[in-house]
């Protein structure tokens, strides 16, 4: 017998400000007397979640997991434990609206057919998500996905059969498939269909699990009666190479379990070959994003370069062939490559970047190309004229890659910076939002204000609610912030899907000092938070650190003979040496238990725990989590040399 209406399991992993989000609207919810329990199955965070859960939430019932055992046993977990009579499994980068729980409750109550259903979702930009109504894979629409057919014809019955495109998004459908962030099952169709394939550790176990929903004889539904957010891309960080790998490899499990057998074997071996060929271009995709960009001006600097010699080669030495009988092309390879990793090591291929990086770190370069000038042997030198027009030369595209960054960036909405803010707020929850912004180091260039209760009387204001399209057209707004302590969810996601602008959206307010949101449903969603800024929350810090790390454990190779002496000939310090080289430990990490770092900036494990390293007769309370925070928040390279330098000894440790 069935305590609770509602049973709502969560599965977190190392997003706690977008689980608080999700949590608070649970709890805004309003509902007719329902009964609800909430679960959250954190699956080995390191960000502080469940520390966070148990002072903050004391009323979820919660599972911390010591490592992470994926979405289907983690749900799972829950749901044995669960007394309800309907299943909501909910994204934790999700947000409800106030009658959500409510509507589909309802729905589901008037519809003793109906096995599951699934709502509306926007992403964080306002746009409808096509994954919020699916069909079952099958040959033909599988075709049409993998070959992105369905991408250039997202409304054709013919092409967009996998997600349903020629359906309304506005109106009631039978579907087949849900959508894992937002699944609402009777019970009973579990009781029936069994709980979620924990084969699959992550992706894939919605369509698995509608699957055997279908084959059970129940209905699912699409209901847009209601709406939620989603924002698609913080909880998986899609950019990684892991995503393709687990995605991809769901999507095998799902094959070969369904369509591995009989007639269907041909289906199978078709799809998997498919999917290979898809997740190869996803992978390509990704490592390209990552390393095209430096491989090109490397390829563009050293074949300037080549052309360079000629042309100092005729003026200098009225020959132009003059070089041609050297190694001069492999030493300008190696000339090439260390500019590109100045500019790296600068910074100059993150996001965030200015005009001046690629200048003073390519001059770096050549000040270290200089000093190695000298050791070269006589054959392989050049005129030093010819290493300051390829100084020139680098500076130049590195100077046009950054102006071609931002152009693209202008065009296609990416990387925008945010010089015009909106806040869609009452004026004393507005300036605590405009704190929270300022807080995060980012300086918009023009701030409006807008009403919510349509005041146009106060000057403070810029407009009101009513103009905000006209608004954001007009003073071309770059971002929406909306305060949920003055706009129910529900009126702020029908603004967001009416605007349907190149703005990007976030939310803030419930006394979080967080603002969240996401830019698009391809990328990871964004914080602003009054939380400390860490230094090793930056991608420079960390490269710098990694870098270190490195250099490091080259110079532990040549004196290990010393260092295994002062490590009491502890053969492990060969093990360490190497997993620093390979990445899987750091010199310096954080000390104390996980409750004292856990909240940081993620590191890998040190070797040299950093707290303890200090000479302290008697901790005091909390010693261990402020000097890792100090050290997350101060963090310079001098700080690693100086704790490794008077650690020495300790570089056999295992940790």
């Amino acid at each position: 017998m069935a305590i609770y209406d509602i049973g709502i399991v969560i599965v977190n992993y190392n997003v706690r400000h977008f689980l608080d989000q999700c949590l608070k609207s649970i709890y805004n919810s309003v509902t007719e007397n329902l009964k609800i329990e909430v679960w959250v199955v954190d699956n080995a965070s390191l960000d502080g979640s469940v520390p966070f859960l148990r002072e903050q939430y004391p009323d979820v019932h919660l599972i911390a997991n010591d490592t992470n055992v994926g979405f289907s046993a983690a749900n799972n977990q829950a749901i044995k434990q669960m007394q309800s009579e309907f299943v909501l499994l909910l994204n934790p980068d999700t947000v409800l609206e106030e009658d959500t729980l409510q509507q589909c409750h309802t729905f589901m109550r008037n519809h003793a057919d109906a096995g599951a259903l699934g709502v509306k979702m926007i992403d964080g930009a306002g746009n409808f998500l096509p994954e919020s109504k699916r069909k079952v894979p099958n040959l033909w629409n599988s075709f049409c996905k993998l070959s992105y057919l369905s991408d250039i014809f997202p409304n054709s019955r013919w092409f967009s059969g996998y997600n349903l495109g020629y359906l309304s998004e506005d109106k009631t459908h039978e579907i087949e498939v849900l959508c894992g962030a937002f699944m609402f099952i009777r019970q009973a169709t579990l009781d029936k269909t069994g709980l979620l394939d924990e084969s699959f550790f992550m992706y894939g176990e919605d369509i698995d699990l509608s699957y055997r929903i279908i084959q059970a004889g129940f209905k699912i539904h699409y209901f847009p009666e209601t709406s939620i957010i989603h924002f698609k891309g913080e909880s998986t960080k899609k950019s990684s190479l892991n995503y393709v790998k687990t995605f991809y490899g769901a999507m095998h499990i799902y094959v070969k379990k369904h369509y591995g057998a009989g007639n269907a074997a041909m289906f199978a071996r078709i799809i998997s070959f498919a999917i290979s060929i898809r997740a190869l271009l996803s992978g390509f995709s990704r490592v390209w994003t990552k390393l095209g960009v430096p491989v090109a001006e490397g390829v563009i600097i050293w074949f300037l370069l080549c052309h360079l010699k000629h042309v100092w080669a005729s003026y200098h030495f009225h020959n132009a062939s003059y070089y041609d009988e050297t190694a001069i092309d492999q030493v300008f390879i190696a000339y090439s490559l260390i500019w590109i990793f100045f500019l790296w090591a600068g910074g100059h291929y993150d996001e965030a970047k200015n005009k001046y990086q690629a200048v003073f770190y390519i001059l770096l370069g050549t000040l270290i190309i200089l000093l190695g000038y000298a050791l070269l042997p006589e054959s392989l030198r050049m005129s030093r004229v010819i290493i300051l027009l390829g100084t020139a030369v680098a500076i130049s595209v590195g100077l046009f890659s950054t102006f071609l960054s931002r152009l693209w960036g202008n065009y296609s909405g990416i990387e925008k910076s945010k010089a015009n803010i909106a806040i869609v707020a009452s004026k004393p929850k507005a300036e605590k939002l405009l704190n929270v912004i300022h807080s995060s180091d980012v300086q918009p260039d023009n701030v409006h204000f807008i009403s919510v209760d349509n005041n146009t009387e106060d000057a403070w204001y810029t407009n009101t609610l009513d103009n905000l399209p006209l608004v954001v057209k007009t003073l071309k707004i770059d971002e929406v912030i909306y305060s949920s302590e003055d706009m129910s969810m529900k009126d702020i996601i029908k603004s967001m899907t009416l605007l349907r602008s190149s703005a990007s959206f976030k939310i803030g307010g419930d006394d979080s000092l967080s603002i969240i949101g996401s830019s698009s449903r391809h990328q990871q969603g964004e914080l602003y938070s009054l939380d400390v800024s860490y230094r090793l929350n930056q991608p420079a810090f960390l490269r710098y650190k990694r870098l270190l790390d490195i250099i490091l454990a080259i110079i532990c190779i040549p004196v290990f003979p010393v260092l295994w002496v002062l490590n009491a000939m502890n053969f492990r310090l060969i093990g360490n040496i190497f997993k620093v080289l390979k990445g899987t430990r750091t010199w310096v990490g954080y000390g104390g238990d996980a409750d004292d770092y856990g909240f940081l900036p993620e590191l890998r494990q040190g070797i040299i725990k950093y707290p303890v390293s200090t000479k302290v007769i008697l901790y005091s309370q909390d010693h261990f989590k402020i000097m890792n925070m100090t050290y997350a928040k101060d963090y310079n390279l001098l700080t690693d040399l100086n704790v490794f330098w008077k650690n020495v000894y300790k570089l056999s440790n295992n940790n």
